[in-house]
């Protein structure tokens, strides 16, 4: 048992210790279930023989308690077995829980220290333990349905035994993590411990305490009498969640997600029966999901290529870690204030330069306002408030970024103001410095002409607004080196931000993508079809909002600016400017009819005073004065979905995306690309290549040449390729 230890101490307690080898956490897969069968064994028989006090769980790897399950494992299961394996994987699932039952009703008291975070798999372990003792600020909970699964270890049973149906639901359909503080006051943790000694002692003493007693440990809902709190299914008090849940859980997932709908079925069914019952439904409910499309697609992006991604997968291997001590912010606007409030609060000193003081204190001001809601919401103290603040300097003057580590150039979109502040910070700078432009689409490797030293001159394109946005795209220019590349991923994740890296080409990856399917809201505006249908389609594949909002936030007129640059720099390039739908549609709305965006009164919708946004009336005047235009609500969607994903295949055709994982994860986190098609390159490989080149095609003869499949999709599909 080399996966658990049992050390029986002088008290008479057996210590339960996981220390799965070889890994830096403990894992449930494999390895565990047959380590688990043969020390629960043996645990009986010390029961049996009379010579135990109870027994200890703990883990045996400093400050890591359980990571949960081993979902490599789980992505190696065929998802179309037939049904003689159906069935034996329901065994196995149902033979993984059996060990945790045997162990909550030996009788004997079983206490767990968490020592680190418990999650998933490691959390449902815990609520197998009669007593739970946590050192405080550990993480626990159930993340499973934020890649498409729910527990299936007995946590949705257990966690609604003991808390009811309404808080279990809210807990595990949002996947929510609680510290130890948190968990403390919902009953899931019974104390708290200042480090693994103070746990130790306390775990123990419970124990001790508890086989001096006559009454035999127990779980609530094994003791007689039990009631589940808040009642059942059946009660009064329950009859609306009861009734209208399963419809209200439809709606905020856009019935997307299998694995919500799943877990409150499970929840109202759990709470109907017995807990051995209870148990059966469970993994009935678990396995569906297993086999299920959308959870093999969020547990690739969500759990193994992020973690590829924090490991530092797109990082050159040589540098070594940077640490930024001293952070330099060109533009006090909100992005550059965004990224100070963000720094300052992960502990980096930040110069914040704008053009004059009065500028750069409204910078500063933002900050303030973000971390008074920050107070307001019990996140932070009035303390930790005032020392963030200390760490931001505002000032319009360039010698104070003489000892700055980075710089990050955060003012507008427009050539000349951010060729002057390259010049004017890289007369100050440092020659270790790194300058970084945040830009979301102009090419970094022509900004850094501007530069006097290329070589430490880079992209950071931070997504707004900047302090809550988890992505940060960073693009390598033709002279960036591995060192300059380097810290700035390092930085990014100092942030707290996830980086993808790409090569330098007009739009990058992320914008690249997202301008295809605003091109295609625009396309079907002018075509005449109905603006309502176009954002409908976009919010049932699953984006987050439709592409004519989008741009309503972004604003008609930064658009058109954009637009109007971008033309001009083919222009002077001597190219050949296409003009297309977005920029006749974008002309049309700023100059004829003064629709200039959410910011500026209104756009493609109107903005109400104290009601709710709605689809501007003068759209159907202006691009369906007939009447619209009615083609299939499938190819609307299509449309929309499709023009991304081809995008980013042409993205790594080009060579400016060389990693699956960066564009499957750039597109969900930083364009809002929905997030149960596992991203880009993973929505294809779930629809099949050769089905989506079929598909493809289809789309082309009707809608144009943006939807023929490139070369190195067909290469795909005609090879059975995926991209991985």
């Amino acid at each position: 048992m080399r996966y658990i230890r049992l050390e029986k101490d002088n008290d008479g307690i057996v210590e339960f210790i996981f220390d799965q080898p070889g890994k830096s956490v403990n894992t449930m897969g494999a390895e565990y279930d047959e380590a688990m069968r043969a020390a629960v064994a043996k645990v009986q028989d010390m029961v049996a023989a009379g010579n135990i006090t109870g027994i200890y769980v703990r883990s045996g790897k400093p400050g890591q308690f359980f990571a949960g399950g081993d979902i490599k494992e789980m992505l190696e299961m065929d998802i179309n077995p037939p049904v003689a394996e159906k069935t034996r994987m329901y065994e196995g699932i149902m033979a993984t829980k059996a060990p945790l039952r045997i162990l909550e009703t030996l009788g004997v008291p079983v206490a767990v220290g968490i020592n680190g975070p418990a999650l998933g798999g490691g959390f449902e372990i815990a609520l197998a333990c009669h007593y739970r003792v946590a050192i405080e600020g550990v993480q626990m909970g159930l993340p499973e349905a934020m890649i498409g699964l729910m527990p299936g270890a007995g946590g949705v049973v257990r966690m609604t035994y003991l808390l009811g149906m309404q808080e279990a639901i809210g807990l595990i359909s949002q996947g929510r993590r609680l510290k130890a503080q948190q968990a403390l006051k919902k009953g899931l943790v019974h104390q708290l411990a200042k480090d693994e000694a103070d746990m130790h002692a306390k775990s123990k003493a419970w124990i001790k305490a508890q086989s001096e007693t006559e009454e035999k440990a127990a779980q609530p809902w094994d003791k007689e009498g039990y009631t589940i709190p808040g009642g059942g299914p059946d009660d009064p008090q329950n009859q609306g969640l009861t009734f209208f849940g399963p419809a209200n859980v439809m709606v905020q997932t856009k019935n997307l997600m299998p694995a919500q709908n799943a877990i409150f079925a499970c929840v109202v069914d759990a709470a109907r029966v017995d807990f051995d019952t209870a148990q059966k439904i469970e993994g009935r409910y678990f396995l569906s999901l297993l086999l299920d499309q959308t959870a093999r697609n969020m547990m690739t992006a969500f759990f193994v290529q992020m973690e590829a991604l924090n490991r530092g997968a797109s990082r050159p291997s040589a540098p070594e870690k940077f640490v930024c001590r001293k952070l330099g912010i060109l533009g006090a606007g909100q992005m550059g204030a965004g990224i100070a409030a963000l720094a300052a609060q992960k502990g980096i000193d930040v110069v914040l330069k704008d053009i004059n003081e009065e500028a750069a204190e409204k910078g500063a001001y933002y900050a303030q306002a973000f971390y008074d809601k920050g107070i307001s919401k019990g996140k932070l103290t009035e303390a930790q408030k005032a020392d963030y603040l200390a760490r931001i300097a505002p000032t319009a003057d360039y010698q104070l970024l003489a000892d700055c580590d980075l710089v990050i150039e955060a003012v507008f979109e427009d050539r000349s103001v951010k060729a002057l502040v390259t010049r004017e910070a890289e007369a100050v700078l440092a020659k270790h410095a790194v300058f970084a432009s945040n830009t979301s689409a102009l090419p970094i490797s022509e900004l850094a002409e501007a530069s006097s030293r290329a070589s430490n001159f880079i992209g950071m394109h931070f997504f707004s607004p900047a302090e809550k946005m988890p992505l940060v795209e960073i693009i390598r220019g033709q002279h960036t080196s591995d060192d300059t590349l380097a810290k700035a991923f390092d930085l990014a994740q100092q942030l707290g931000k996830t980086p993808i890296v790409v090569n330098d080409a007009p739009g990058f990856f992320t914008t690249r993508v997202i301008s295809q399917t605003i091109s295609q809201g625009a396309e079907m505006l002018e075509e005449g079809v109905n603006p309502v249908l176009i954002e409908s389609a976009a919010r049932d594949n699953g984006s987050p909002v439709g592409p004519l909002a989008a741009i309503d936030e972004i604003s008609q007129e930064t658009a058109y600016k954009n637009g109007q640059q971008a033309k001009a720099d083919a222009l002077a390039q001597g190219n050949t400017w296409q003009d297309n739908a977005a920029s006749r549609i974008l002309d049309k709305m700023v100059n004829e009819y003064g629709r200039r965006g959410k910011v500026h009164g209104g756009g493609y919708y109107d903005y109400p005073e104290g009601g709710k946004k709605r689809i501007w009336p003068g759209l159907k005047e202006a691009f369906a004065p007939q009447g619209y235009r009615d083609i299939p609500y499938a190819d609307i969607r299509d449309r929309l979905l499709f023009s991304q994903c081809l995008e980013a295949v042409r993205a790594m055709q080009d060579g400016v995306v060389t990693s699956v994982a960066d564009g499957n994860i750039g597109s969900i986190m930083g364009i809002g690309f929905p997030a149960q098609t596992g991203g880009v390159f993973q929505a294809i490989n779930a629809y099949g290549a050769p089905a989506f080149v079929e598909r493809a095609r289809e789309l082309a003869s009707r809608y144009g040449e943006v939807f023929a499949p490139p070369e190195l999709l067909l290469d795909y599909a005609q090879s059975g390729k995926k991209f991985l």
